[in-house]
């Protein structure tokens, strides 16, 4: 699955970042996410996104909620998205690249959210995905 542009601001200073952010597949990324979770769900779009000429690239997945077991009873609106990420070239080789923390975000019904890390992960053209999953 490839991320679609959003809200997206070019200049010359970030162009290079979009296109190379319009070529990374999501799908090892989210069978890895989903693996590692014991979960089964869908992924929404990957969004492109740009913030003061920074690019980024936002998705999150439909409500798992229901998988989560003893917690099912006490949260609301639970998914697996992207936390923190984000593109840059390489100091050293000059070649663009993707990070990306991916998190369980979840609501309490009683009130009040939170999240916690499951996956970071990093790509490139050279490499593809690399992993590591929270807690190793």
């Amino acid at each position: 699955m490839l991320a679609t542009i959003k809200n997206v601001t070019i200049d010359n200073n970030n162009e290079e970042l979009v296109n190379f952010a319009q070529t990374i597949d999501f799908t090892e990324l989210f069978n890895h996410t989903k693996e590692a979770m014991k979960v089964e769900c869908n992924f929404y779009q990957p969004e492109i996104t740009t913030t003061r000429g920074d690019v980024y690239i936002r998705f999150m997945s439909d409500d798992i909620t229901s998988q989560t077991g003893a917690f099912a009873g006490i949260l609301k609106n639970c998914c697996i998205s992207s936390f923190s990420n984000g593109i840059h070239k390489d100091k050293e080789t000059g070649e663009p690249s993707y990070w990306v923390q991916v998190n369980i975000q979840y609501s309490h019904k009683n009130g009040g959210s939170n999240g916690m890390e499951v996956v970071t992960a990093w790509y490139d053209n050279t490499k593809g995905w690399t992993f590591r999953n929270a807690g190793m």
